[in-house]
């Protein structure tokens, strides 16, 4: 497959995976993802296993009125990755802008593994701000000051 084939295959997933989010249907977004993903995130523990992946993000949609745009997309079609930008919107009037980092299989184009990054302020009274349950260490990221 052409590198712009793969590119165009991981764009129309991660649209398929918001319209299926926005949508509120647990079994669609479920279908975006590996049986075995893992969607990580800042402040909060990971979902794992795209049932539940798919059953939490419907009802963050019905109970809250979350919905997402596609602001931007990215794709690096030799690492099957690809970046979103978005912006979530919910029935209370707040706005919320951030960064998922995606991690696509290999042929089947499901997602593996999702990591958001948000656009908020810095809590001064945390040593740490960063993903819950992310092995930072193991994927080879610095794990202390580099001076």
């Amino acid at each position: 497959m052409s590198e712009s084939t793969v590119a165009t295959r991981i764009e129309q997933a991660i649209r398929a995976y918001i319209e299926a989010c926005n949508d509120g249907e647990a079994e669609r977004i479920a279908a975006c993802f590996r049986s075995d993903a893992v969607h990580y995130f800042p402040g909060a523990p990971k979902w794992s296993g795209a049932s539940t992946i798919g059953g939490n993000f419907a009802k963050r949609v019905q109970e809250l009125g979350q919905l997402w745009t596609v602001d931007e997309v990215l794709v690096d079609a030799n690492r099957h990755a690809g970046v979103l930008e978005w912006t979530r919107f919910d029935k209370m009037g707040r706005v919320l802008r951030g960064v998922d980092w995606f991690i696509f299989e290999v042929g089947t184009f499901r997602i593996q593994e999702v990591r958001p990054y948000v656009a908020a302020p810095i809590q001064p009274d945390l040593g740490r701000q960063e993903l819950q349950d992310f092995d930072y260490g193991g994927r080879g990221y610095p794990m202390t000051h580099p001076g």
